[in-house]
């Protein structure tokens, strides 16, 4: 008996060993992908300057804010460089100090987030399932675009992913290694963008609706009541004062315990806290000062408006306020068909199957909490509506769910087969079609690329990293024209944020917005328009545009 259990749990072993073999050869595939694009050498976005100096700051013994989103996990993208300045001269140090090499930092992370995603769904739901979940986020083009940059999208999806899996652990096994886990996966979050502080209420939300059946019952005995109580806070005490410790860590303990009333609050709401809870200001803030500037810097941009540009969508600016169900039309236009069309499926055959109630009271409650409340708030009250990469935390999520939908798979049909390897195929040309361009990705709703901008534009499409391009545009057609200031003819070349009055005056471009097509785009970010001069003189005749 003992040698056949050995020899089950060898095969078991073996066979896991197998999976996670295919999976790392996918993540392999998906690393290729991205680190062909970075050694290409796109320019840098638009502001993946500040985020790489805030880093070197950061691994120099420097966090003083530099401005309001910034945050010490791009350190680890400068850690490279940091390393080769040690170091004599030489191909190594040489290679460290590379750019590509920030980048292929954040790639690095983005793989082990994908293998999250794997592990995860294999858990819930088994291997062929998993490899479905895989399938999807490694062929997301907004997973692999900005997999490739030093920012900070990317780094707070896995830290968010990563705390909603250890509090799934959590959940199912009471250990303090799990609790010790999501402790140290909460705290770590927060070092990547302040999206994360939602982690707080969240992971209490989603951990309570699990242990509701528990909470029921122990409502009829005073003392499971009470042991229920003192574990959850427990679980407070440790989440608190372990985020504590690593955001002073990760903030390089500056300043912390500073007195509150020592801050220049400029946001709303730590003003408000401030005049109604005056004594407040003589006690020491447990965090480091540019934590908590940072935040109440990020709150007043984001109520601004300021420094963010104007907000656009489907041919509409807004200097300040966002517009409702903005993420509605990003998800629609940005996340590739074939991917919609398995999402909808995964969750019209979870809503109609048996216990579902309970499945998602013990599973499907940590994918489903993050993603519900993200697209309820970044959708009805989030203004900084600038590109889907603030949607980003919740694909992860998505994409373990829809692995569900596969569970029998070795009971479809072949023609049902078929039809999931068809748009898994469909998929594949949809992203790869973008290469290397992958921020600009639209799926075929807008099947003339070059009308995209009349959709959505800023980070969407034009976030700076076309420069390089538009560079040997100009070089190979010197008679064209780079952003022009006022009506005229010949060929012009207009950048898609100016174009639309995210970058520039709305009214700059109206001219040319409402009156010409543009024949042809360079790297998407910007578009090539062809004007005849008797195409000006019937303008000039016609409206008041060369007037201004």
């Amino acid at each position: 008996m003992a040698a056949a259990n050995n020899g089950l749990v060898y095969q078991i072993e073996r066979s896991r060993k197998l999976q996670n073999l295919i999976a790392i050869l996918i993540i392999l595939a998906f690393a290729g992908l991205n680190i062909v694009c970075v050694l290409r050498g796109f320019s840098l976005t638009t502001d993946e300057d500040k985020h790489y100096l805030y880093g070197s700051n950061i691994v120099s013994g420097d966090s003083d804010r530099i401005d309001d989103s910034k945050m010490p996990v791009t350190a680890l993208n400068a850690l490279p460089k940091k390393i080769s300045s040690l170091m004599r001269d030489g191909f190594i140090q040489y290679f460290l100090g590379r750019y590509y090499v920030a980048r292929a930092v954040t790639i690095f992370f983005s793989c082990l987030l994908a293998f999250l995603v794997f592990t995860w769904a294999r858990q819930l739901y088994g291997f062929i399932p998993a490899l479905f979940s895989l399938t999807l986020f490694v062929l997301d083009p907004n997973i692999i675009a900005h997999s490739q940059l030093v920012a900070t999208d990317l780094y707070v999806t896995a830290g968010i992913a990563v705390t909603f899996f250890a509090l799934w652990k959590l959940a199912h096994q009471r250990t303090w290694s799990n609790l010790l886990l999501f402790c140290f996966a909460l705290g770590v979050s927060q070092l990547a963008k302040y999206t994360a502080i939602v982690l707080f209420p969240l992971t209490l939300l989603a951990l309570f609706l699990h242990d509701s059946p528990a909470w029921l019952e122990s409502l009829r005995a005073r003392e499971k009541f009470g042991a229920m109580v003192r574990q959850y806070l427990l679980y407070i005490a440790c989440a608190s004062l372990g985020t504590v410790l690593i955001i002073n860590v990760g903030f390089l303990f500056n300043r912390t315990f500073t007195r509150f009333g020592d801050f220049n609050f400029g946001s709303d709401v730590f003003q408000r806290i401030r005049t109604t809870f005056p004594l407040l200001d003589p006690i020491p803030v447990p965090v480091p000062y540019p934590y908590l500037h940072g935040l109440d810097w990020m709150r007043n941009t984001e109520t601004t408006g300021f420094l963010s540009g104007n907000v656009y969508l489907l041919g509409q600016v807004s200097p300040v306020e966002g517009f409702p169900g903005y993420y509605f039309v990003a998800f629609l236009l940005k996340v590739p068909i074939a991917t919609q069309i398995i999402l909808i499926s995964a969750l019209v055959a979870y809503f109609v199957q048996k216990n579902r109630r309970s499945n998602f009271l013990r599973n499907e409650v940590f994918l489903l909490t993050p993603v519900l409340f993200f697209i309820i708030y970044f959708n009805f009250f989030f203004n900084t509506q600038i590109g889907i990469r603030y949607l980003l935390p919740i694909f992860p999520f998505l994409y373990v769910f829809s692995g569900k939908l596969f569970l029998e798979w070795k009971n479809f049909s072949t023609a049902r087969k078929l039809s999931v390897l068809a748009l898994l195929g469909y998929l594949f040309i949809s992203v790869l079609s973008y290469h290397p361009y992958y921020i600009s990705y639209f799926n075929e709703i807008v099947w003339d690329r070059k009308q995209a901008y009349r959709y959505l534009a800023d980070s969407n499409i034009d976030w700076g990293q076309g420069r390089n391009e538009l560079d040997q545009y100009l070089e190979e057609h010197p008679g064209a024209l780079y952003s022009p200031n006022k009506p005229r003819a010949g060929r012009l070349v207009v950048r898609v944020n100016d174009l639309v009055g995210v970058t520039e005056d709305p009214e700059k471009y109206a001219w040319l917005r409402d009156n010409f097509e543009p024949v042809e785009s360079i790297a998407y970010a910007y578009l090539v328009y062809k004007i005849e001069p008797e195409e000006i003189d019937e303008l000039c005749a016609t409206t008041d545009y060369c007037d201004k």
